[in-house]
């Protein structure tokens, strides 16, 4: 998939009929009197270019835990509580072009993911699940275990940092229950060519999740243009949330049947004395109704503290559009290329014209670990791999710091 047909894929964004509460009031700072730094207060202390790990705590996100809690102490802010609660399924939805009955709530990614690998009834009968190396490490963990366990997983190698089409397409089979994989690498910002492989694994009868945490909030996604058929994330990176919180996406036709019902979330109703006064012979004792979108899989309680501050973040998205954040991410990673010293810095991110992330090889971490601490620039150091991930409220003198730091003689 070249630049254009990715960023022609587009939001997707029609709301839906799904939200029917009030809309919550604005929480956060309004982004045309202030810079996007100043809603960033850590940016006082450090550098901080690592977005891709987690963004630090924004005003506006804050300004809506700050809400919830005292709404919890005080009773006050009931109204933008439920319409918090009420709205961010078509938030969410709205930022990867599902609708709200899509969308459900889940403490984070890899609980999303565990959700599809427990319910999938091919998965119980000796079919396979498809992956590669440049899925997420906790779910590769978490495949590992299911392997050891009996389930036949298979794990294709990256190439030079790249799983080639072909190679996917000559372990995915007609046994193949699930492809699983993750949409933008957390390691290198590679893309995973996600409409090709989803077509695919649906010819060959097989369903496609998606790790989708380094592509929601930053990114142009389209789950249905893509063939995806489940996806998950968390809040806390490109959302602008906390950790805790984070959604599930299954797409309407799977629901309840491909994909049964998780926790039966809901309560009963009593039909028999002495709990009522009238007893409906025509119906059962107790009377269920399960719900018939995707809050199916939701627990009985979520963090409702949490979820006001990813709204908020949500909400900042949707303001400022993932159109301008991602060209303002890949400005600066193609910024910093050019001025690295490439004898020693490697890029190994082959999709820098796309992708907000950036990683690049040393031949030596142990020397420049201090020198990034001196000059208080926080990135992601995992043995000789430097990732940098810069968001909106990074500046080209961010990036022209971390040049000058890193090609300083060591």
């Amino acid at each position: 998939m070249d630049r254009r047909e990715f960023v022609a894929l587009g939001v997707g964004g029609a709301l839906g009929a799904g939200a029917t509460q009030q809309i919550p009031q604005r929480a956060g700072v309004s982004t045309q009197q202030d810079s996007h730094r100043a809603l960033v207060p850590r940016l006082a202390q450090e550098t901080f270019l690592d977005a891709a790990g987690g963004t630090p705590l924004a005003t506006f996100a804050e300004a809506g835990l700050q809400r919830y809690m005292e709404f919890q102490k005080l009773g006050v802010h009931s109204e933008y509580v439920s319409g918090v609660l009420g709205n961010i399924h078509r938030s969410f939805g709205k930022l990867i072009g599902a609708q709200p009955h899509e969308i459900a709530l889940v403490h984070c990614t890899k609980a999303g993911e565990q959700i599809v690998l427990d319910g999938l009834d091919p998965m119980r009968h000796g079919r396979n699940v498809v992956t590669n190396d440049m899925h997420f490490t906790g779910s590769l963990h978490n495949l590992i275990g299911l392997r050891r366990a009996g389930m036949d997983v298979r794990i294709v190698r990256s190439r030079d940092w790249d799983v080639p089409l072909e190679n996917m397409e000559s372990v995915i089979d007609e046994r193949t229950a699930l492809v699983a994989l993750t949409l933008v690498s957390n390691v290198t910002g590679r893309i995973e060519p996600m409409r090709e492989l989803a077509q695919l694994a649906h010819d060959r009868g097989a369903l496609v999740y998606a790790d989708i945490i380094q592509a929601a909030g930053i990114m142009p996604v389209d789950v249905r243009a893509l063939g995806i058929d489940f996806a998950a994330c968390s809040g806390y990176k490109w959302l602008y949330g906390v950790h805790g919180v984070g959604f599930l996406y299954v797409r309407a036709e799977l629901q309840g049947s491909v994909l049964p019902d998780r926790l039966f979330p809901g309560h009963v109703e009593y039909n028999y004395r002495p709990w009522v006064d009238r007893v409906d012979p025509a119906e059962e004792p107790l009377l269920y109704q399960p719900p018939v979108d995707a809050t199916r899989y939701q627990p009985g309680h979520v963090s409702y503290l949490g979820y006001c501050a990813l709204y908020e973040g949500l909400e900042f998205i949707h303001r400022i559009g993932v159109d301008t954040a991602l060209a303002h991410s890949i400005r600066l990673n193609q910024r910093l290329r050019g001025g690295l010293d490439p004898n020693r810095y490697r890029s190994i991110s082959r999709h820098l014209d796309r992708s907000p992330i950036a990683t690049f090889l040393t031949a030596d971490p142990e020397s420049i670990v201090s020198r990034l601490q001196n000059a208080k620039i926080k990135v992601a150091l995992h043995g000789n791999r430097l990732r940098i991930s810069p968001a909106l409220y990074n500046t080209a003198a961010d990036i022209d710091l971390l040049i000058k730091t890193l090609n300083r003689p060591g």
